[in-house]
């Protein structure tokens, strides 16, 4: 076990970044209140918006704030995971190769997501907010997620797909591959050293082998 993968959640391994979106403004207009403007959203997409916190509260109130994550949660258990992320995981399952998960949403909310899913277990550890002071684009979780796996940040992967996360994962010296989606495909990752960004699953099993025989 030379090498290991770690793995964002929310929009790596599924599309709950759309789906929190949608949560939101549909609790919104419930209320009476305007949609929140996509581009103030994806501004706090992989860590946390004291801002948008307070933007939100001001609005609904606290049970309005509940109801998103109430419906946030229900709604993304009829989502779908990512395939060529599920390949992966099966990949490094088969391949011995330790995964963990890092994120900055409440590890206590991910946690049965990955269950219900049926991936919790190919997880050494989920590192969540719970775990840290500061989330990403701070480099704690990154480097908490990489001491669980007990393998040099050098030889580590991380799959991201915002300059948050991105950004958290090479402050903590480990290769960042940016694979975007809707949501973030238009972000500007002109100031993060990632290792690749948008490749296909075949190219990141490549890195992953050619990493594994320098090791070997």
């Amino acid at each position: 076990m030379s090498i290991g993968v770690i793995l964002d959640f929310d929009g790596t391994i599924i599309d709950s970044e759309t789906n929190l979106y949608n949560a939101i403004n549909k609790n919104l207009a419930d209320r009476g209140h305007k949609p929140l403007e996509i581009e103030v959203y994806k501004a706090t997409i992989g860590t946390e918006s004291d801002e948008l916190d307070s933007y939100i509260l001001e609005r609904i109130g606290d049970e309005g704030v509940q109801a998103i994550a109430e419906d946030h949660q229900r709604t993304c258990l009829d989502l779908e995971c990512y395939p060529h992320i599920l390949k992966l995981i099966e990949y490094c399952r088969e391949n011995g190769i330790p995964m963990a998960v890092a994120t900055s949403s409440r590890r206590a909310d991910i946690i049965p997501m990955l269950e219900h899913f049926g991936i919790r277990n190919d997880f050494v550890s989920v590192r969540g907010k719970e775990d840290v002071e500061f989330v990403k684009p701070d480099p704690a979780l990154y480097r908490l997620a990489s001491e669980d796996l007990g393998i040099d940040p050098e030889h580590i992967f991380a799959v991201e797909d915002t300059v948050n996360g991105s950004l958290a994962a090479v402050r903590a010296g480990v290769n960042a591959i940016v694979l975007t989606n809707e949501m973030t495909g238009d972000m500007d990752f002109g100031h993060v050293k990632y290792y690749a960004k948008d490749i296909s699953y075949e190219e990141i099993i490549e890195i992953l082998e050619k990493e594994q025989s320098i090791k070997n």
